[in-house]
């Protein structure tokens, strides 16, 4: 499977981050299972406001604005031609959007990115605050984001049973 891999817990300064960083590579494991087990003929499967294919654009998009250092300035949408996930949208209108190859490709940078940021924080920089004033640190932010993904990675297991198709395996 492309995103299952091996970390080096030599290379984290931190056990915390290293252990964040494992934690992240199940849920990324987890989440190529539910781009690879939808046929392609239900990748944009919803309605209204809410479809497989933007659900996993979603999860993904939210790791990289959790993975900054503020929340000013973000561009949501912006890869999708600034979507508002407000807004009802049609079947057709989706599948216009997210490729799964595009999605596939962004999943590999944001894992890279975390990664990356994860190996290089102590323990000390963990529990530094960032513009994400709401959270008592990097780590609550990091954990925060883990919630998230899996609540979402939760919905796209339900579709995929719904849709009588092979679910998401833990990993």
């Amino acid at each position: 499977m492309l995103f299952v891999s091996k970390l080096n817990e030599s290379e984290f300064k931190s056990p915390f981050a290293f252990g964040l960083a494992r934690q992240f590579h199940g849920m990324w494991a987890m989440l190529m299972q539910g781009i690879e087990k939808i046929p392609d003929g239900e990748w944009h499967h919803g309605r209204d406001k809410w479809f497989y294919s933007l659900r996993v654009y979603h999860i993904i998009e939210t790791s990289e604005f959790y993975a900054r250092d503020t929340h000013e300035g973000m561009q949501w949408g912006k890869r999708l031609g600034k979507v508002n996930w407000w807004e009802e949208m049609s079947h057709e209108e989706a599948a216009k959007l997210v490729p799964k190859k595009e999605v596939i490709k962004y999943m590999g940078e944001m894992k890279r990115r975390i990664t990356k940021q994860l190996k290089a924080f102590s323990d000390e920089d963990l529990v530094k605050t960032d513009d994400f004033h709401w959270f008592s640190g990097i780590y609550e932010k990091y954990i925060y984001l883990l919630r998230h993904n899996s609540y979402h990675i939760g919905e796209l297991t339900y579709a995929l049973h719904t849709l009588e198709c092979e679910r998401i395996e833990w990993g």
